[in-house]
């Protein structure tokens, strides 16, 4: 019996890299996201008291503006969908027009996305992101800087809270997903973490066939639910197999060959 996990998914803009971090795994270290939600830290002794309407303020704008909001639920539902027209439409369009040619660069950072877990039913939290957060690297350039923290937390389908926690900002003064735009030589890098990836998909290839009952009719069962987290955690307690080979299991019998 797999035990209830509280889940955190980061989509990261600093590297250019779409990371999925889960915590409290049993079968492997968790690798802990810049993103990640913490525990609130103690108050100091002698710090300034937060009046109750301070504190309802502060609440209010962690619900989001009403804005804010439809820019979750459309998100949501993009994702659940698996929509890249509807993704696209929600990502900054100055990162887009940056990117330009690189269209296979923009098609894998939306794959990735899509290959985390989302519900349609979420509770929002924005959290205002520090100035000057995020720097240019000689890697990407950030053509919209984020300035919020778009956490979306639901309930998967076997009971656990996950969160998925994206960077987003306004443009023209709408909100919009912020994505990087890649150097030269940002996309010589993505190049050969394609190779990589060509790489662990084989390896996932040969590890799918020696997966035998009971083990892959639960993993079937829980990718018809949709369980994804859930699939990713019995394959690594199970074949004690690491994160990127469970990943490409469970991809590969959810039928997508070219995860």
């Amino acid at each position: 019996m797999l035990k209830s996990l509280r889940t955190t998914f980061a989509l990261l803009v600093l590297t250019g890299a779409i990371a999925a971090s889960a915590h409290a795994q049993e079968s492997a270290k968790p690798q802990e996201s810049p993103w990640a939600m913490r525990a609130p830290a103690a108050v100091p002794q002698g710090a300034p008291t937060i009046s109750a309407a301070q504190r309802a303020a502060m609440l209010a704008a962690e619900k989001g503006t009403p804005e804010q909001q439809e820019f979750a639920r459309k998100m949501a539902d993009a994702m659940v969908s698996k929509d890249y027209a509807a993704l696209k439409l929600l990502i900054a369009p100055s990162a887009l027009k940056c990117i330009g040619k690189h269209d296979d660069f923009l098609q894998d950072r939306m794959k990735r996305q899509f290959a985390l877990p989302m519900s349609r039913k979420f509770k929002l939290k924005m959290s205002k992101l520090p100035a000057k957060v995020i720097n240019e690297t000689k890697y990407a350039t950030y053509p919209m800087l984020p300035t919020y923290l778009m956490g979306m937390e639901f309930t998967t389908p076997d009971g656990s809270n996950a969160t998925v926690n994206l960077t987003i900002g306004q443009e023209d003064g709408k909100w919009y997903e912020s994505q990087p735009c890649p150097t030269d030589a940002g996309m010589e890098r993505f190049a050969k973490l394609q190779h990589m990836r060509t790489v662990q998909r084989e390896h996932a290839q040969a590890v799918v066939v020696q997966v035998k009952d009971p083990l892959k009719s639960q993993l079937l069962a829980m990718v018809s639910k949709h369980n994804t987290a859930g699939a990713w955690q019995l394959c690594m307690s199970q074949t004690h197999y690491d994160f990127p080979t469970c990943r490409g299991v469970v991809a590969i019998l959810s039928g997508d060959e070219g995860y």
